[in-house]
């Protein structure tokens, strides 16, 4: 499938019309505004609060999850109404996934897949209609990478479990509600003690500490004896790893995309404008072998991206696409933080706030090594894969069907 959609079928020209006059007339008013990445050292107010404004009214038409039920807040679309949907908004340089920042997008598929249709009728529409923020709490300083060594405890006490432990790495800004891994079988198997509960964000007993990292601000969680309504748990009890497998597989990069990346375009435009010695830069051959290069990883990448997005939507998991993937990008971002340096000297590491984060050269160099161990580090993804592929294993791991 083509998803550089230049000749839309009849029944999409007029909703990508639609779509695109939405968005002009929406987007009015952001012209001065650059948007913070995903992992972000900025904190701009009025930036923050257009694109949750922006979230809601996606949501109001059922857009940002336009092929969720209609009945949760979805827009009951296709996955062409998807694409141009994604399409046209990275026009304007953001996705659907990242309106504004939340977990959302890998949150709601879980709950689709796994909540009674009680809990999808209580905890979707506000997700899909973005009227809420939401973080996913995994990770432990016991464990690091290794999510399933959950200390965590949530023990079953009548109505409600009881939740103990801390959460780290997560979040940005406050949020309204916390969707956590738990231990709620401590004596059981490991794997098999786990579960997957909902923890509205204004309990007693959460406190939020902030964790000042290279990559900008996340936050440790501590419960403190936090009682948790017992129709909370998604999933069924001790189950919560299975539960957990279907969001870990979207964060780690079976979700895909179809957006671009527009780094390489600003790295040619720099080295176009750019005069050293009375040349400019791109007239040096080793810098335009050095953009060769980023080109090409670059739509590698974005390959990958899209065959991980097709995958997911016909319900058909590519059994490693989206570890490899992720690891693949990792990589890529490694060796563009060095490439930027070779091309622009120290000049790669001066911040410029007058353009969108991700194609800021100094974000671009610092989340190069920056961003290798979010949502698991490399060994991580070189265990997954290997798994999958069934190295030194009789069977291959399944990847999870993610809806």
């Amino acid at each position: 499938m083509d998803f550089n959609v230049r000749t839309d079928p009849p029944e999409l020209g007029d909703f990508r019309k639609d779509v695109r006059e939405w968005l002009k007339e929406n987007m009015r008013g952001s012209e001065h505004l650059r948007w913070s990445a995903g992992w972000s050292t900025r904190d701009n107010e009025e930036e923050y609060q257009f694109r949750r404004e922006l979230g809601r009214k996606l949501g109001r038409r059922g857009w940002l999850f336009p092929m969720f039920p209609v009945e949760y807040g979805g827009g009951g679309l296709t996955i062409d109404h998807q694409v141009v949907l994604d399409t046209e908004l990275d026009r304007y340089g953001l996705g659907l996934s990242h309106v504004f920042y939340t977990v959302a997008h890998v949150v709601a598929p879980v709950i689709l897949k796994w909540g009674t249709e009680e809990q999808k009728r209580e905890f979707l529409p506000p997700l899909t209609r973005a009227e809420i923020t939401v973080w996913e709490l995994l990770t432990e300083p016991q464990g690091g990478s290794d999510v399933a060594t959950c200390y965590t405890r949530a023990i079953k006490n009548g109505d409600y479990y009881v939740v103990t432990g801390q959460k780290v790495m997560v979040g940005y800004r406050s949020p309204d509600a916390l969707f956590t891994l738990v231990c709620t079988n401590p004596s059981g198997p490991r794997h098999e003690n786990l579960s997957w509960l909902h923890i509205p964000g204004n309990l007693p007993g959460i406190t939020i500490q902030p964790m000042y990292l290279m990559m900008g601000l996340k936050n440790s969680v501590f419960f403190d004896n936090v009682r948790v309504p017992a129709k909370y748990l998604v999933g069924g009890e001790n189950n919560g790893w299975r539960v957990a497998n279907t969001h870990l597989e979207l964060e780690q990069g079976g979700e895909g995309r179809v957006g671009t990346n527009a780094l390489v375009d600003r790295v040619v435009e720099y080295c176009q404008q750019t005069r050293v010695g009375g040349k400019s830069l791109i007239q040096n051959t080793t810098t335009r072998d050095i953009i060769a290069d980023m080109i090409i990883e670059l739509h590698t990448v974005s390959l990958m991206e899209r065959r991980n997005f097709w995958h997911r939507f016909v319900r058909q998991p590519h059994p490693y696409g989206g570890v490899q993937f992720r690891y693949y990008q990792r990589m890529v971002r490694l060796r563009n933080a060095e490439r930027l340096q070779q091309i622009m000297g120290y000049n790669a590491l001066v911040p410029n706030p007058s353009v969108h984060e991700d194609v800021d050269f100094e974000y671009a160099v610092r989340s190069g090594p920056g961003r290798l161990h979010g949502g698991g580090t490399l060994d991580t993804d070189r265990v997954v894969f290997a798994r999958r592929v069934g190295l030194g294993r009789p069977t291959k791991e399944k990847a999870p069907e993610t809806i």
